[in-house]
């Protein structure tokens, strides 16, 4: 395991192209619409690094595998989550749910990391909260930057696609993360109503 965690530090996340590529971030309370890279390099170096500390590894990179959806908080310390559905035998969906390691809220009777298979009727829940990205290009947001972010990822064979928002995410974002953080059970996913 020590050997293919060592490994993803040298694997990039996310392609390279993003930090040239223009998307336009929707207008939310804090800001309005802009224009700019989909991901800078801090940024892309700072998510990184968080999703290695959570022990994920990089969708980007999956090529042909399962389709993928991931659900990230990126706040730097106890409140940073990770949610994970990948589609296995049947179509349905798996979800892998992750708190970071050492933090005292997952100490609950949850547990710092929560697996199970949805069921239909949740699979089709988080279908619809997704189904608006899986419309839409790639696209970053600016924000304050001691802000937390939320970051939607999504892998399906060479098609990977990124959406992230810094300070308050807009009500998709919102909606998609409470769905997802719902799933995994946990009350985090009050904040995002």
């Amino acid at each position: 395991m020590a050997t293919v965690y060592a490994s993803f530090r040298e694997t990039p996340f996310f392609p390279e192209s993003f930090q040239t590529t223009v998307g336009e971030c929707p207008k939310n309370r804090d800001f309005p619409a802009h224009r700019r890279p989909i991901l800078v390099r801090d940024e892309a170096s700072w998510f990184a690094g968080q999703l290695l500390d959570l022990h994920e590894a990089p969708l980007a990179q999956t090529g042909a595998g399962q389709p993928t959806l991931r659900f990230s908080m990126l706040n730097g310390g106890a409140r940073t989550v990770t949610v994970r559905v990948t589609e296995v035998k049947g179509g349905r969906l798996h979800l892998t749910a992750k708190w970071l390691p050492g933090s005292a809220v997952c100490a609950d009777k949850q547990g710092c990391v929560v697996e199970k298979l949805l069921s239909p009727s949740e699979q089709a829940r988080l279908e619809a909260a997704v189904a608006p990205f899986l419309a839409a290009p790639s696209y970053g947001c600016d924000g304050a930057v001691d802000a937390g972010v939320s970051v939607l990822e999504a892998s399906q064979g060479d098609t990977y696609r990124i959406w992230h928002q810094r300070s308050r995410p807009t009500d998709d974002v919102r909606a998609a993360g409470h769905a997802f953080l719902q799933l995994a059970g946990w009350p985090l996913a009050d904040e995002l109503r």
